[in-house]
């Protein structure tokens, strides 16, 4: 007896293949989240890279790099607020 073999459609791969992009979760997450191996996940991300769905590589790293900006923002005004904290407590102990 042989194991059936599970087939799976190109947007059912795409869908893992894009979530794996994002980098929210760990392919072992995503893995567990669909069912399949980990190795498929790592696959069909680098299928999905190389196939040329340039479009929508392009948007997924135009929203990472935006993300990224977005943190340095809040890091900076943390520093910020954090300087002028420091500042006020030195001030007020004289």
């Amino acid at each position: 007896m042989g194991k059936n073999r599970k087939n799976f459609t190109r947007n059912f791969k795409k869908e893992v293949a894009i979530e794996a992009l994002k980098e929210k979760m760990t392919v072992n997450e995503i893995a567990t989240k669909y069912g399949i191996s980990p190795s498929m996940v790592s696959n069909w991300k680098k299928e999905f890279v190389d196939a040329g769905f340039s479009k929508e590589v392009q948007q997924l790293k135009k929203e990472v790099a935006e993300g990224k900006e977005k943190i340095e923002e809040v890091f900076k005004e943390l520093g910020k607020t954090k300087m002028e904290n420091e500042l006020l407590k030195k001030k007020w102990n004289l």
